[in-house]
């Protein structure tokens, strides 16, 4: 019998700040469902069904308007307990988030089948979706480069474009892009961050990549990479990880040909694990670790 996923954890102390109890009424073992209201200063604010407001202890990678899935299990010499969260589904997408989140891709795709005004880069299309595999490494990066220029063109993408020149203003990028290779597969999906975290500044800027690509082999592979002056740290997740032990050498070299240190871990991707999109609009990423 396969274990659940832990996404997190949180504690809920005997006593409150303000003197509350707010592990009374729960029980180890129970499983509960809330909603993360708030992000608090060393802890976070759920709201349970019936309407009571929790403050926990702990920090999690997800946008308030989360609903959380957890087990409580108990704390040791009666602290209190732990909130292990197996389960978290993101908020409900904002209006201005839609045209976006609901299938940046698909309707890219849509456009490009009528050629048009984006005929170059239908025609790229057609090539590499005639070439049936991505073993034309230039071709699809040209490919990735101009599907990423065309999603944030407002004469191309009315719709798109406007999230994207509201998230540039946040140092935030979100994009989906399909896959020429794989007709019906989920799509690219890429998120971008840069000085989100208090110790980006002008002289040591922070920048953050996250992207998930399916792969026949593979499955679902997700990527992090964090940019600094220092180094490059590098994170895949995957369901397999050992199988890309045969290929950490050739990384580790291919990457270090940048010119800077280079940190690289090959990690488990665990199941049920949120989708990249519960990430946009989220606060300072901590998933590098």
């Amino acid at each position: 019998m396969q274990s659940p996923a832990i996404l997190g954890s949180l504690r809920l102390p005997v006593q409150g700040p303000t003197g509350t109890a707010p592990a009374q009424g729960i029980v180890p073992g129970q499983l509960l469902e809330a909603t993360l209201e708030a992000l608090l200063p060393g802890g976070l604010s759920l709201r349970l069904p019936d309407g009571r407001i929790l403050q926990a202890a702990g920090s999690l990678p997800f946008p308030p308007g989360s609903v959380l899935t957890m087990k409580a299990l108990p704390l040791p010499q009666g602290a209190g307990l732990r909130l292990q969260v197996l389960q978290a589904a993101p908020p409900p997408t904002p209006a201005l988030l839609a045209p976006l989140l609901s299938g940046e891709a698909a309707a890219l795709l849509a456009r490009l089948q009528v050629g048009g005004t984006l005929a170059p880069l239908a025609a790229l299309f057609q090539a590499l979706t005639q070439a049936g595999s991505a073993d034309q490494p230039e071709a699809w990066s040209k490919w990735l480069k101009e599907a990423l220029t065309t999603l944030a063109d407002p004469a191309a993408s009315p719709a798109e474009a406007t999230f994207h020149r509201l998230q540039a203003k946040e140092g935030t990028a979100w994009f989906e892009v399909p896959l020429p290779w794989a007709p019906g597969a989920d799509p690219l999906r890429i998120w971008i961050e840069s000085d989100r975290e208090a110790e980006g500044t002008p002289t040591d800027p922070v920048h953050r990549v996250f992207l998930s690509v399916p792969f026949t082999a593979l499955g679902e592979v997700r990527a992090g990479f964090e940019l600094r002056a220092s180094g490059l740290r590098v994170r895949l997740w995957l369901d397999e990880p050992q199988r890309l032990d045969p290929l950490r050498s050739a990384l580790q070299d291919g990457l270090a040909g940048l010119g800077r240190p280079v940190d690289l871990q090959l990690l488990p991707l665990p199941p049920g694990t949120p989708d990249l999109r519960a990430l946009a609009g989220a606060p300072a990423l901590q998933a590098l670790g």
